[in-house]
């Protein structure tokens, strides 16, 4: 099967999202290590998201009344406030190693499951074969965080399950609702910010004013411009040209784009599992991205 135009160009989308959010893991680990809260680095980043897409929700006003609030609440709960909140939680109690590997993995995985009941779409065994080895790939790069001893980090894990699960769902509802990317992403922007500010100013905006304002700078323009402005866009874009299953196990990639980062920003080793399994997942990505279908589910 030979991949037509739209899948390429969805393909591209879907990798600079992937990129962007692996550079993001690697700015919020310093955004951890310096004193910031979950809550904290969720604000800063809708804050900056919020206002720079508000001129585009404002646009496209009348077409997001057309989709109504509560539909864009579940977008915000999947995809916005709510996620960043369960991930940054997870991390709290689980090493930053499960949080570039269990949520991710979820995501993939969960994506070719809830599918089936939102969008009556079943993964074919090519496809299925493809998840696997990526889910391999994955644990290879993850393998010391995953299977080290680590006291308690199983309730971390637990959330990171969840996280990864919602934005899963996130994938799918943009498909099943037909919400744009642009508008949709700005629309949950906004209402994330609008939900998680009112509490994060109540307790006088967390860390933030006791750190230095270039940290935070850098964390709206990593976390809120770039990845969830810009590559959530493109994310969302994805999923309207190639499907949101496939879409969905582009977010497998995010731990391997952290892995090289992490490699050349922070000079971490690279060690022979993780470079075996950045190898399968890139691999077992572009299989079930280019040359694997999806089949309707029965009625």
């Amino acid at each position: 099967m030979v991949p037509s135009r739209n899948t390429l160009i969805g393909l591209g989308f879907g990798l600079a999202a992937a990129f962007a959010w692996g550079a993001q893991a690697v700015v919020m680990r310093s955004g951890t290590l310096a004193g910031y809260s979950p809550l904290d680095l969720a604000s800063l980043r809708y804050l900056a998201a919020g206002l720079v897409l508000a001129p585009f929700a404002w646009r496209a006003r009348h077409e997001l009344a057309r989709i109504g609030l509560p539909r864009l609440l579940a977008l915000a709960a999947t995809g916005g406030a709510g996620n960043a909140l369960l991930f940054g939680w997870g991390l709290v109690h689980a090493p930053a190693s499960h949080g570039g590997t269990v949520a991710p993995i979820t995501a993939a995985v969960m994506g070719a499951v809830l599918g089936i009941p939102l969008l009556r779409e079943w993964p074919t065994r090519g496809r299925m074969l493809a998840i696997g080895v990526l889910v391999a790939g994955v644990l290879l790069i993850g393998r010391d965080g995953v299977a080290g001893a680590h006291p308690g980090a199983w309730r971390g894990d637990l959330i990171l399950v969840a996280a990864g699960t919602v934005w899963a769902a996130f994938t799918l509802l943009l498909r099943r609702w037909q919400v744009p990317a642009l508008a949709g992403n700005a629309a949950l922007c906004g209402l994330s910010a609008l939900i998680l500010l009112p509490p994060w100013l109540a307790l006088g905006g967390g860390a933030v004013p006791n750190l230095p304002l270039e940290m935070a700078l850098l964390q709206m323009a990593a976390q809120g411009l770039i990845a969830s402005a810009l590559a959530t866009t493109l994310y969302a874009r994805a999923g309207e040209l190639m499907g949101a299953t496939r879409t969905a196990c582009l977010t497998a990639l995010v731990p391997v784009m952290a892995v090289i980062l992490s490699v050349l920003v922070l000079r971490e080793p690279l060690g022979a599992a993780k470079l075996a399994g950045v190898v399968m997942a890139v691999g077992a990505m572009l299989v079930a991205v280019l040359f694997t279908g999806r089949r309707q589910a029965p009625r």
